[in-house]
């Protein structure tokens, strides 16, 4: 018995110290990454010229407890130094310089910038901020960082003579003991769990008869261009055999990461298999950071015997690369002595108890928002737990193209009216591939981010109609942008186009649906813009009367 209950601690609350340094440069690569993707619509999302004021989310949050230092972020100028100081953040993060410290700030940078456009979130936002929230009580510098290359052995002798290396060590032997909290459990229970919900909540008929991926191929905002290849080139067997292994690969994940037995072979399975899923996802739809996250989570995953087999294979010939680095680093920052493998006293019970805290309100919030947990098993959720959810934006609702894909595909577009007659759709000129206000059916690729993907989904829909003011002023501002007063806009409809997916095997184009009209504008009769039309349309008048 004695030795069953070491096994599971081991397996459940223990984590190898290089787990945790190679997770902290693939995760901290995933934050910068995440940070430039948000910098390339940076004027649209983070300042008050754009589509989501910070004036306008504080006015209808889309939560009641919400953080984030980017309310008090104005114009672009406030939001690039913001920006500026996030990458940092992240670069301190990667290379493990303070990464105490570094881990904190990581933590306060991604939830400003996510919660800042809460209104856009979607479950690869989730991933990042559970996964820079549960890895806070983890000591990530411990291997593979500046940290690690600055450590002092206690029984080395300090010298000042420059042509002495420092000690060294093998780069991938282990010199710290594995280190034991409630986190790695956590982090388990976590990740088991987005399998879990997201596998039995796909129900529905086309993950039983094999369409789902043909259908979520045909969600145009979605898709990428590999996507639209696949669904104009593979046959329909092929897609129902991706659509079924989606599936058991989801249950797979849950049962390989989770499970007591064989624990060394079921995680490099999952090691190897669970990352080609998620890139898979990544191929042939936008999710935004979704996918990257998922695979950073995988280096944890890891065991002593996983690194020992990578130890005895490459330790030779990585050995002088890491003595060449830490000589430089010890030249250029100086030794300083060997950090505990972990947080110990009262500050470390501290964090453990925050852990369980964050762990008890997690599994109050999956019990509670995934329509696959029985109802007698949905307790009410203490108003605390949920303030832990909201404030670093770690809901629980895991249910991806669930209960199946959508059949119906749909968009929005602007008709507007310049003053110099002309017909734009200021919206999809930037949001799309499809400049030209469009017709009956959505595009065949739509090449939207994910946050105008979020934003098309959601603004058309009455929950979000008190963004709408700020996206008819955004629309207003059109000639602000193109630094021409000739498009200043007459009049504006904004419409919500859906069409219908044609049935697989079918060869037919979607079938037009729906169009409807959510907004409108007419400029006044003594506006500036109604004033600059009658000139034109008196020039235009009287050349003609002079022909």
């Amino acid at each position: 018995m004695r030795q069953w209950g070491r096994s599971l601690f081991q397996t459940y609350l223990t984590i190898d110290p290089r787990s945790l340094g190679l997770f902290r440069l693939l995760f901290g690569s995933v934050l910068l990454s995440d940070l430039a993707r948000r910098w390339a619509e940076l004027g649209l999302w983070y300042t008050n010229s754009g589509l989501l004021p910070n004036h306008t989310v504080l006015w209808r949050p889309p939560a009641r407890s919400m953080f984030s230092l980017f309310f008090t972020v104005s114009n672009t100028f406030e939001a690039q130094l913001g920006f500026m100081l996030c990458a940092i953040v992240y670069l301190l993060f990667i290379v493990g310089y303070r990464t105490r410290w570094t881990q904190a700030l990581a933590l306060v940078a991604r939830v400003s910038l996510n919660s800042r456009l809460a209104p856009l979130e979607n479950g690869g936002d989730m991933v990042m901020d559970l996964l820079v929230l549960l890895t806070l009580p983890l000591p990530l510098g411990l291997r593979f960082s500046l940290d690690a290359l600055l450590v002092q052995p206690k029984n080395a002798v300090p010298s000042d003579e420059p042509d002495k290396d420092p000690p060294s060590s093998a780069a991938l032997e282990g010199d710290h003991p594995p280190v034991a909290s409630l986190a790695v459990l956590a982090l388990l229970l976590q990740f088991s769990a987005i399998y879990l919900f997201n596998a039995s909540s796909k129900t529905g008929q086309a993950w039983q008869d094999g369409s789902a991926v043909y259908y979520a191929l045909h969600q145009d905002k979605l898709v990428t261009w590999i996507g639209v290849w696949m669904r104009e080139h593979l046959s329909i067997s092929t897609l129902r055999l991706l659509t079924w292994s989606t599936l058991a690969t989801e249950w797979l994940g849950f049962s390989l990461i989770i499970t007591p037995f064989c624990v060394k072979e079921a995680r490099l399975i999952a090691i190897c298999l669970m990352p080609a899923l998620h890139l898979g996802f990544a191929l042939g739809l936008n999710v935004g950071g979704f996918s990257p996250a998922m695979i950073a989570f995988y280096p944890l995953l890891l065991r002593p015997e996983h690194w020992q087999w990578l130890s005895r294979r490459f330790g030779a010939r990585l050995r002088p690369t890491h003595e060449k680095w830490q000589s430089a680093a010890v030249h250029w920052f100086g030794a300083r002595p060997a950090p505990a493998a972990q947080i110990s006293g009262v500050n470390r019970w501290a964090m453990e108890g925050a852990t369980l805290i964050v762990l008890l309100a997690i599994a109050s919030e999956a019990l509670n928002d995934n329509t696959s947990v029985p109802p007698a098993l949905r307790v009410p959720q203490p108003r605390w737990a949920k303030a832990v959810i909201e404030y670093p934006r770690i809901l629980q609702g895991w249910r991806m193209f669930a209960s199946e894909p959508s059949r119906v595909d749909s968009m929005i577009y602007v008709d507007a009216l310049t003053a110099e007659g002309k017909h734009v759709d200021p919206y999809n000129q930037v949001a799309s591939d499809q400049p030209e206000p469009a017709g009956t059916v959505v595009p065949r690729h739509m090449g939207q981010s994910q946050f105008f993907v979020m934003y098309s989904e959601r603004i058309p829909y009455d929950a979000y109609a008190v963004y709408r003011q700020a996206f008819s002023e955004w629309l207003l501002a059109y000639p602000e942008r193109t630094r021409h007063p000739g498009d200043c806009l007459m009049s504006f409809d904004v419409y919500l186009v859906t069409d219908k997916t044609p049935e697989p095997g079918s060869g037919a184009q979607p079938a037009p649906l729906d169009r409807q009209r959510f907004m409108s504008y007419s400029a006044p009769l003594d506006s500036p813009c109604r004033v600059e039309f009658a000139k034109r349309v008196a020039s235009a008048t009287n050349v003609s009367g002079r022909e």
